[in-house]
């Protein structure tokens, strides 16, 4: 750990042309050793760190131990999991300033969305670093050079401006509807800064960057706002809702029970339920294959089993959901889902009217109306 004892070990296969093992192997975790309490090369960067008051984090060792070896000394790792709130924790001891230099794959950018988070709430300054051609640094390195790599890393981007252009990125049409999918991706970050100032100043970068009215920004940021610690305290005690647990729980029962077809076969009808989701993936997996030998091999990774194992296995789980339950669960995903797009609508007939674009008005008022009244029928 940061005190350069061994607590465990970790390798990465030599034969990159065999695919029947696992590319990086590591040591079982255990009372000592656990990959979300440790970051790799802690014990040799934090002097550095200290020193010049910033830290380098990247994803995986091998990107880690180039950039060490190359010069660049104030460089750690996650080992290739997410961040947790227990290494951000850990490296704010050292210093509250961090430039994040993940893989530019969508897996690194998820990442890297989810770390800005976590370290925003902490009081952290987030910069982020990408690198062209889409190498990771320690291709980057061997190929380009560690000057370059250094300059890369100098010219990183506040958090902000990665996430503005980010939300372009996904959603590059200049229609009122991606401006909406653009807000709504970078409202829950800007409302995790503890400082209303900064807060503010994201939102009217992102209003000038998305060419949206600031005041129609601002006003759906203080509707997010209002709702913040409640949101975050909610988020980080258990991300999952009761009715992803519950339909979590029928799509492992066997295939010819009830429970089980009926949520499989809604889910698959209506995909746009699970858009947003913490179980999105995982619901997704289950629904659209059968459940074989121990379900939670279904999970496509470590943070996807934990879900599965609390809904399976947690407070709730020792009957058997019914038809019932899930068509309950169901009509919670289908509320959520509709809430949604009102809020969504707010903002379009705002830019509409805003326009003077009286036949989108007319046309969104009129779905507003009729989400009205399926709301009322739930």
């Amino acid at each position: 750990m940061s005190r350069g004892r061994i607590i465990a070990f970790t390798a990465r296969a030599l034969d990159s042309d065999d695919k029947s093992g696992p590319k990086y192997l590591n040591s079982p975790e255990t009372p000592l050793y656990s990959k979300g309490h440790v970051l790799f090369n802690l014990d040799k960067a934090k002097t550095s760190i200290r020193e010049i008051d910033i830290a380098l984090l990247v994803e995986g060792q091998m990107d880690c131990i180039s950039a060490y070896m190359a010069g660049v000394r104030n460089v750690l790792a996650t080992s290739g999991t997410a961040l947790t709130e227990m290494q951000v924790r850990l490296l704010g001891r050292f210093t509250k300033n961090v430039v994040v230099n993940f893989d530019p794959d969508t897996a690194g950018a998820n990442a890297a969305e989810k770390s800005i988070d976590l370290f925003i709430e902490e009081g952290f300054t987030i910069k982020v670093a990408t690198l062209e051609d889409g190498l990771d640094p320690d291709r980057y390195i061997r190929e380009r050079g560690v000057q370059a790599y250094i300059a890369a890393i100098r010219s990183a981007r506040r958090h902000s401006e990665y996430l503005i252009d980010r939300a372009r990125q996904l959603f590059p049409a200049r229609t009122p509807e991606s401006k909406v999918k653009a807000v709504n991706f970078l409202l829950p970050h800007i409302r995790r800064s503890p400082s209303r100032i900064t807060r503010d100043e994201f939102a009217a970068e992102a209003a000038q960057k998305l060419d949206i009215d600031s005041a129609i920004m601002r006003q759906e940021l203080r509707q997010a706002a209002t709702q913040r610690s409640a949101s975050i305290r909610a988020t980080a005690a258990d991300p999952v809702s009761e009715n992803e647990k519950r339909l979590l729980r029928a799509l492992t029962l066997p295939e010819a029970n009830p429970a089980r077809r009926l949520a499989a076969s809604a889910l698959v009808e209506s995909p746009h339920w699970l858009e947003g989701l913490a179980a999105e993936s995982l619901l997704e997996s289950l629904a659209n294959s059968p459940v074989e030998g121990n379900p939670l091999d279904a999970a496509p990774d470590d943070d996807g089993r934990k879900i599965l194992a609390a809904a399976l296995f947690g407070l709730g789980a020792d009957t058997d959901p019914t038809p019932d339950d899930v068509t309950e669960a169901l009509h919670g995903l289908e509320r959520r889902r509709l809430e949604r797009r009102q809020r969504e609508l707010r903002t379009l007939m705002a830019e509409a009217d805003r326009r003077a674009d009286a036949a989108m008005l007319r046309q969104l008022m009129q779905e507003k109306i009729d989400i009205e009244r399926s709301l009322k029928s739930l």
